[in-house]
């Protein structure tokens, strides 16, 4: 905030005054709404940071009918920015900066099917209003012979650390003289630490058996806390490991909460998701990394 009393450069004899004082405070006070005002000015010159007046605004340029009560200020900017980045030449380069401002760099993955003229976008969706934007996007870019196909990602990571630590034994009774169940036999006191979890020990090999071990644990998948699907593929890459299946369109119209079972029905990852089921069946993929860490 500028600098806003104007008394501390009257001339000290003008200060003594009352009627100076007054009208002092009175025009710091104006100069204090006129400084909040330009504050307010300089923050709609960009669109991360403009009032909802000014984001209706360009709403209105761009044609978009927006809902306040279900979408956020923040996502109504990103969409107009999104729009605005709309110029051509459209670029595999553009669609992957656009992957990365919807939904986060690493939160996706892009394959073509140049035989087929077919893109897939694989990316973690739990918004119904970012992937509603995801598919006007791809309609303006792609060309018409090409067809976009969305597949729904879960990606999640399992940290593996290791620490050593040197503990002090000692025995809580004597030959002859214990009481059953009083205290155990021996005892062991942690005395010192030989190797910090921090410290990197663990061999890729055993960051790749243990994700193999993960894949290998889920055997269904819960859809919408109903639904029950058995046929699972799995894949084992490195430390990566992946779970697919598909849902059909018959089953459900849409997805909006994912379950992974163990072989007794134990909930072992849980999801809260958003996919629209428009095609005739829909794959979706989990994918594990498995890494050392804290």
């Amino acid at each position: 905030m500028p600098e806003t009393n104007i008394c501390q450069y009257w001339p000290r004899w003008f200060r003594e005054i009352l009627d100076f004082q007054a009208l002092c405070q009175t025009e710091g006070e104006e100069l204090r709404v006129m400084a909040a005002f330009m504050e307010h000015v300089r923050a709609n010159l960009f669109v991360q940071t403009m009032d909802e007046a000014t984001t209706a605004e360009w709403e209105s340029i761009f044609r978009i009918v927006p809902n306040p009560v279900t979408e956020t200020l923040e996502f109504r900017r990103d969409r107009i920015l999104n729009r605005l980045s709309m110029h051509p030449p459209f670029t595999l380069t553009f669609l992957y900066q656009r992957l990365d401002a919807l939904f986060g760099h690493g939160n996706w993955e892009v394959e073509l099917d140049y035989p087929n003229y077919t893109i897939y976008i694989e990316a973690a969706v739990e918004d119904q209003q970012y992937f509603s934007e995801m598919s006007i996007t791809m309609d303006i870019i792609k060309p018409c012979h090409i067809v976009y196909i969305s597949r729904p990602r879960v990606a999640g990571n399992f940290l593996l650390s290791e620490s050593i630590v040197r503990t002090i034994g000692e025995w809580n009774y004597i030959l002859g003289g214990w009481e059953l169940g009083a205290l155990p036999f021996f005892s062991g006191t942690e005395e010192e630490i030989i190797k910090m979890a921090t410290q990197p020990s663990i061999q890729q090999a055993f960051l790749d058996q243990a994700a193999t071990f993960v894949v290998g644990d889920i055997q269904s998948v819960r859809i919408n806390g109903d639904i029950i699907i058995t046929a699972l593929s799995r894949s084992t890459v490195g430390n990566v490991g992946s779970v697919g299946y598909r849902v059909l369109r018959e089953q459900t119209e849409e997805v909006n909460l994912i379950e992974l079972l163990d072989k007794a029905g134990t909930v072992l990852a849980s999801s809260a998701v958003y996919v629209p089921i428009a095609e005739e069946t829909v794959a979706f993929r989990h994918a594990f990394t498995v890494k050392e860490g804290t």
